[in-house]
């Protein structure tokens, strides 16, 4: 019985191909008090069509409705380099030193649960979409086209997450580090701590592990 639970629990897990990236600092590197702008984790998913990132937080993300959430992405082998402080983009001065910039995914999830696509051009920042998260009481989801990133099945980007506010504050907690932080305005650059996905292949190994799995359920069964 104890196998037959714990390859039903596994056998989801693994064909969503999911991910969980640990903030170093957990929670509480972010010291302004406000737990909803203090990342414990962020999770990255995909089926082979969407991209799925679940920010993981402290508090409630509609707590105000003046916090935000960043997503920044390099893709492999694309020499991207915006900063959030060029032209058409968010006025933020953050940037992705090592690899650069090619995409920024903005959400304030307290305005109808919102968050907008932008990609850099080389010279300035382009709004791409814009479509709606998911919320709970402690994390903020947000689905993204793998179309929309120029993303297929086997490619790779590295990303980073922040969060900040409508204001004049630039990173106030980062996936990337564990750097202790209150509220600021200082320059922001992930540099060589971006973290690393792959764009998972629906049907290969995650299919043989749970193929292989329901292969040992059905042994358990005609053994009992």
């Amino acid at each position: 019985m104890k196998t037959l639970l714990l390859t039903l629990l596994l056998v989801p897990f693994c064909l969503r191909g999911s991910v969980l990236y640990n903030d170093p600092g957990g929670l509480g590197d972010f010291t302004g008090g406000v737990g909803s702008l203090d990342i414990s984790s962020v999770a990255v998913d995909s089926d082979g069509t969407m991209l799925n990132f679940t920010i993981n937080l402290g508090g409630d993300p509609l707590a105000a409705n003046w916090y935000n959430y960043y997503i920044g992405i390099a893709k492999d082998g694309l020499a991207g380099g915006g900063n959030l402080n060029g032209s058409g983009g968010w006025g933020k001065n953050i940037q992705m030193s090592v690899g650069g910039m090619d995409y920024f995914i903005g959400a304030y999830p307290y305005w109808s649960g919102g968050w907008s696509l932008l990609s850099w051009d080389g010279s300035s920042w382009n709004s791409t979409s814009y479509n709606t998260a998911t919320t709970t009481s402690s994390s903020v989801a947000i689905p993204v086209p793998l179309s929309a990133l120029g993303l297929s099945i086997g490619s790779g980007f590295t990303f980073d997450v922040w969060t900040s506010t409508s204001g004049s504050d630039t990173v106030l907690d980062a996936l990337s580090d564990g750097t202790a932080r209150g509220w600021n305005n200082n320059p922001f650059d992930t540099g060589e701590n971006g973290v690393h996905f792959v764009v998972p292949e629906p049907g290969s190994i995650s299919l043989l592990i749970a193929f292989g799995g329901l292969g040992l359920i059905v042994w358990r069964c005609r053994k009992a």
